[in-house]
């Protein structure tokens, strides 16, 4: 019988190695008073301030609308500012606020610490090479999301 062997398949790996950072980060998150989600959104603004909330969606990897939400909730807690973009008056662009910057530079040394452990006993070489390999895993499943899903024949 033909058998199919679950610990070897890529989407498990990668589920399971960001499962598992995502839990051990998110503990350590608690002690600022944010979760995941909200870091994403902290690191991605704090790598490109004044996005808009469709690109803010595709770095964070937060739906559109769940970010949205996230976004009111944080704006209310004085981290974020959402102003009407500059080139697109109907276009709305998230800021950090210096509240928030201050939050997610005493972040980050954590998140690079949980990045120096998820890479222990990885050369830097082999490191920037997995690196550039999720990228593109990323790149190749993105360009199925844009384009007509793949199906099998029944």
């Amino acid at each position: 019988m033909k058998r199919f062997d679950l610990e070897s398949a890529l989407p498990y790996l990668l589920n399971r190695a960001g499962v598992g950072i995502g839990q051990a980060f998110s503990d350590q998150l608690a002690a600022f008073d944010i979760n995941l989600p909200m870091w994403r959104v902290l690191a991605s603004l704090l790598h490109q301030d004044g996005q808009r909330v469709t690109a803010l969606s595709d770095h964070t990897s937060i739906e559109v609308s769940t970010l949205s939400r996230l976004v009111t909730s944080m704006e209310k807690r004085e981290l974020l500012r959402r102003t009407v973009a500059p080139d697109d008056a109907r276009a709305v662009s998230v800021t950090l606020t210096e509240k928030a910057r201050d939050l997610a530079w005493k972040i980050v040394p954590l998140a690079e610490l949980y990045e120096r452990i998820a890479l222990a006993h990885i050369s830097p070489e082999e490191a920037v090479i997995l690196k550039r390999l999720l990228t593109q895993v990323h790149e190749n499943i993105a360009s199925v999301a844009v384009h007509a899903k793949p199906t099998l024949e029944k």
